[in-house]
């Protein structure tokens, strides 16, 4: 949901804090210290209106360019830049991640470069300007929590974790300030599932809250909790905590539009692997009351074209905002889909660009080098589709009419231009993409051997087979297929429906 500020400050909680109401001491870090201190925080006169929209990402799930083959190719870092920009033109914004930022896809990471993708990502969050970062526990995954603690990106917060001894990881909230508006923003993040990860304990979001909001500075415009909750925690606290204006989370199992409840905090999701910008426009004037959506949206609409404009004579809606907005804090929510009007126009003067170009450009050729690797017994490399129909002539049949078989040829169709050369597109459309023996970079030999998606794609490697008895087929498992198969690009996939459609298992 969308958000108006007033004269007064703002704080933006971000979920995850500590259960006691005593006052905790946590170290601070060097990017968030000088805007925590009370001192420096200037109270804002009376009765004076501020505007100012909130920009929300989240779930990037490591995804630097346009993400989703069936319906949607949208998102990615340039486009995600030029909208920001646009959005800068004419307005004071402050920009959010709720976390889950990092880490490719939702299960593995077996990509040899997912640390540079991390360390890169956070390079580029950075560069876009992002002001304040839940972390969540797939942003762990990626890169542990000390390259987390220290690598180059936003400002980390998180209210939730802490060790045994009770000491946070991050800073448990940020007071951010532009113009006269200041936004508090706590941190919460969600528990950590991952064994590995289990020496991080969690306090739950109401425990968090209760000990951190008496930290805020009374002087802040509005608080802002922010993070990675699910459902049922973010609405176990709507109720409870009025002087949170907004729960800024990531989706929950299903994205829902913002739903206003009137007299409570209002919940906002971020759609997943940012293809869309959630943002909130506010037009804020009483300190810490909840915020309003009285006006419709084509008071919205109108009001924002209107507004800054002041060689007009004065349109007859900035009479009724003001009257409304005298004593409400009032928001507007909006989805930007990052598409392709977002282009940079000189594709060579976008850093962000230029940046991913490179590290695609490495991928590949790391992918070439394990490619080159010399087989073994335990890694015997691709023989290829070819090898396998002389043996398995119906399958092959029936392979040839499935999707399957034409994966490469849909990346030729792609309305993402550059998508046969994109590494994070390859490897769904190739056979062995990175893996010893397999696809490396896509030269015309690799491309014409190792095109689509073939049968030791879902079968394994089985170079030598079958004169050597010990290479077997392996069986089909979900697991199999949910490398690619994922909510970003097969949204609808279920294992037992697809196993007949796209493979030689079809009827």
């Amino acid at each position: 949901m969308r958000t108006l500020m007033p004269k007064y400050l703002l704080t933006v909680v971000l979920l995850g804090c500590s259960p006691s109401t005593e006052k905790v001491e946590f170290p601070a870090l060097s990017e968030i210290v000088s805007a925590q201190k009370t001192g420096d925080i200037t109270p804002i006169p009376e009765h004076s209106s501020k505007e100012f929209v909130l920009a929300l990402i989240g779930e990037v799930r490591g995804e630097l360019e346009p993400c989703g083959c069936p319906t949607l190719p949208y998102g990615g870092f340039s486009r995600r830049t030029t909208a920001i920009q646009e959005l800068l033109s004419k307005n004071t914004v402050f920009q959010f991640d709720a976390g889950e930022t990092l880490l490719k896809g939702f299960f593995s990471n077996k990509d040899s470069t997912s640390q540079d993708r991390a360390l890169l990502i956070g390079e580029l969050s950075k560069e876009m300007g992002v002001d304040v970062w839940t972390v969540g526990p797939s942003d762990l995954m990626a890169v542990g929590m000390e390259t987390l603690q220290t690598m180059t990106g936003p400002p980390r917060i998180s209210a939730t974790w802490h060790n045994e001894d009770g000491e946070r990881f991050f800073e448990p909230f940020i007071v951010l300030s532009k113009e006269n508006i200041q936004i508090a923003v706590i941190g919460l993040s969600s528990h950590p599932t991952d064994p590995r990860l289990q020496y991080i304990k969690t306090k739950n979001a109401k425990e968090t809250l209760e000990a951190v909001l008496p930290l805020i500075p009374s002087t802040v415009d509005m608080i802002i909790a922010l993070g990675s909750m699910d459902d049922e925690e973010v609405l176990s606290v709507q109720t409870v905590f009025p002087e949170v204006s907004l729960f800024l989370t990531t989706e929950g199992a299903i994205y829902e539009e913002p739903r206003h409840r009137t007299g409570y905090s209002q919940i906002i999701e971020a759609p997943k692997q940012g293809r869309f910008i959630q943002s909130i426009y506010v037009r804020h004037t009483t300190p810490r009351n909840p915020l309003d959506n009285t006006l419709s949206e084509t008071d919205w609409r109108t009001w924002l074209m209107v507004k800054d404009q002041p060689d007009q004579p004065e349109h007859p809606l900035q009479k009724k905002i003001q009257r409304t907005g005298a004593e409400n804090n009032l928001y507007f929510t909006e989805l930007i889909p990052l598409s392709a009007s977002y282009d940079p126009k000189e594709p060579k003067e976008s850093t962000a660009q230029e940046k991913i170009a490179q590290f695609s450009k490495s991928k590949i050729e790391a992918s070439q080098k394990i490619a080159e690797q010399p087989t073994t017994p335990s890694e015997p490399g691709f023989a290829a589709s070819g090898r396998c129909a002389q043996c398995h002539s119906a399958e092959m049949a029936k392979w040839s009419f499935s999707k399957h078989s034409r994966a490469w040829e849909s990346l030729l169709k792609h309305p993402v231009e550059g998508s046969t050369q994109n590494p994070d597109c390859i490897g769904c459309h190739t056979t062995g993409f990175g893996q010893v023996g397999g696809f490396g970079e896509p030269t015309v030999t690799n491309i014409r051997k190792y095109k689509a998606v073939q049968c030791e794609t879902c079968h394994g490697p089985l170079k030598g087979h079958p004169n050597d008895h010990t290479i077997q087929a392996t069986p089909i498992t979900i697991e199999t297929c949910i490398g690619c198969h994922d909510n970003a690009n097969s949204p609808d996939f279920d294992f037992e429906s697809y196993l007949q459609q796209a493979t030689c298992q079809s009827r």
